[in-house]
């Protein structure tokens, strides 16, 4: 039964962003965070465009608390939303895990979603800690690195637009 809601609820917010009508948009990654909140990563105009979105469950359906949406090809995005600070970037197929070593110097690790083999991104959110100049290390199956980033010390850093 808890299944059941869980793909309802996944359903309802791909929904909600596709109430948007973005060109060519698409809710790529749906996370859901607790039971009345949730993340969405999502593209848009073929992928020129990347954003993240934040949701909260009503009564009856999920409405979008908060969103940002950039011109990405395949750079960070580091946001601070409503509720959640986010970030994430685009991935390549050899890489098999991701580290985040926050400023405290405490290391956690980044889940990779994957809808298709074409789109693949890094995901790391938290509601509590500062992710400000945080350090990323991602990667490869040998343990071998393959990108280290360097993040921001401010959210939002750069970004042309944000959509509230």
């Amino acid at each position: 039964m808890f299944t059941l809601f869980r793909s309802d609820d996944i359903e309802q917010i791909e929904e909600e962003i596709n109430r948007l009508q973005l060109r060519f948009g698409d809710a790529s990654m749906v996370e859901l965070v607790e039971d009345d909140y949730a993340l969405v990563l999502y593209s848009w105009a073929s992928t020129f465009q990347v954003g993240v979105a934040e949701l909260r469950k009503a009564s009856f359906n999920w409405e979008i608390v908060r969103m940002t949406s950039e011109d990405m090809g395949g750079d960070l995005q580091f946001v601070e939303l409503s509720r959640y600070s986010v970030m994430h970037k685009s991935v390549d197929s050899d890489v098999k895990s991701v580290v985040v070593e926050l400023n405290n110097g405490e290391r956690r690790e980044a889940q990779i979603k994957e809808k298709d083999r074409l789109a693949r991104r890094w995901l790391y959110y938290s509601d509590t800690e500062d992710l400000s100049s945080a350090i990323v290390t991602t990667y490869d199956a040998n343990g071998e690195v393959v990108e280290v980033i360097e993040i921001p010390d401010q959210p939002n850093e750069g970004l042309n637009r944000t959509v509230e």
